[in-house]
């Protein structure tokens, strides 16, 4: 080759191949500084839109998980009112069946109907009190035939309903003692509980026929609240199928989305290492190439 001093093309060979080695040690510094191999579009874009989509379904995943968990926690809620209200039915149970019992007269009985009646009270105050957030568990003005009554929850990450959501019938509606019972009883009003004929001037126990009727529509009220907490169960057994399978779909996403972006520190490292050496040897033999046409100098 002959000696030129218009043209370096020496040096251009090295400034290119300086400039790759700096382009390659800074993308490799780039990625063990942040952890990933994908940090923008450039670096691979099929792998981050793939990456993207990955991820949206995982945060979709991690949502749902949530979803699923706070629809537990309600279910929970409303178990644990279920179970006072069924409580009090029961003791209104016993306090019936002792008030039918022979042996008692009206001041007795007039006292085991206050402590029955005032456990009636008590199930309308926790039916129509009892929340979630803001959320009415048992409003008083949605029955079973209204379609507010279905809950439904998010447990999936897509649009779809029938695969992506759960719905609980047959619990949130209204729990009052009247609804309970089938309109047979009620804390007040006209079937107000009574365990006293008060019609006449002079009070008198009811018959026994009265209190046979009374002990079956409580025992109608314990049913339904049997039947509520059954789906509360089934449901929550459900959830906790659901969080399970969720957690595990996350975990499989997690792996399949780090496998695309993340960086694998040890490659990179020895990619560093590679390109700062090959950078500094470029930047050495520059010097070099660049001073390579004063050799001219010396046949003038």
């Amino acid at each position: 080759m002959g000696i030129i001093i218009n043209t370096n093309v020496d040096s251009l060979k090295v400034q290119r191949n300086l400039n790759n080695a700096t382009a390659q040690a800074s993308l490799a510094m780039e990625r063990l500084t942040t952890g990933l191999r994908i940090n923008n579009a450039g670096d691979d874009a099929a792998g981050l839109v793939i990456s993207k989509g990955i991820e949206t379904q995982q945060r979709g995943s991690e949502v749902a998980i949530k979803n699923a968990q706070n629809g537990i926690n309600m279910l929970q809620t409303a178990e644990g009112n279920l179970a006072q209200m069924a409580e009090h039915l029961l003791a209104i149970h016993d306090l019936t069946l002792q008030a039918m019992n022979g042996g008692y007269g009206v001041t007795e009985v007039q006292a085991l109907e206050d402590e029955a009646l005032s456990r009636a009270q008590e199930i309308d105050r926790i039916a129509n009190s009892a929340m979630f957030n803001e959320f009415k568990l048992f409003d008083k003005t949605i029955d079973a035939t209204d379609p507010r009554s279905d809950l439904l929850l998010q447990i999936g990450t897509n649009s779809d309903k029938d695969t992506n959501t759960i719905t609980i019938t047959k619990v949130f509606y209204n729990a009052e003692l009247s609804t309970l019972t089938g309109g047979t009883i009620s804390s007040t009003g006209t079937n107000q509980l009574a365990f006293v004929d008060k019609s006449g001037a002079d009070p008198a126990i009811q018959d026994r026929a009265s209190f046979e009727a009374l002990l079956d529509n409580v025992k109608v009220g314990i049913k339904e609240i049997s039947a509520r907490r059954g789906v509360i169960g089934a449901s929550s057994i459900r959830l906790n199928a659901a969080v399970d399978n969720l957690t595990i779909q996350n975990e499989n996403l997690s792996a399949a989305n780090s496998r695309i972006k993340d960086a694998d520190i040890a490659k990179e490292s020895s990619n560093y290492t590679n390109k700062t050496i090959l950078q500094q040897a470029s930047a050495s033999l520059l010097v070099q190439a660049n001073q390579a046409p004063s050799i001219a100098l010396t046949l003038i």
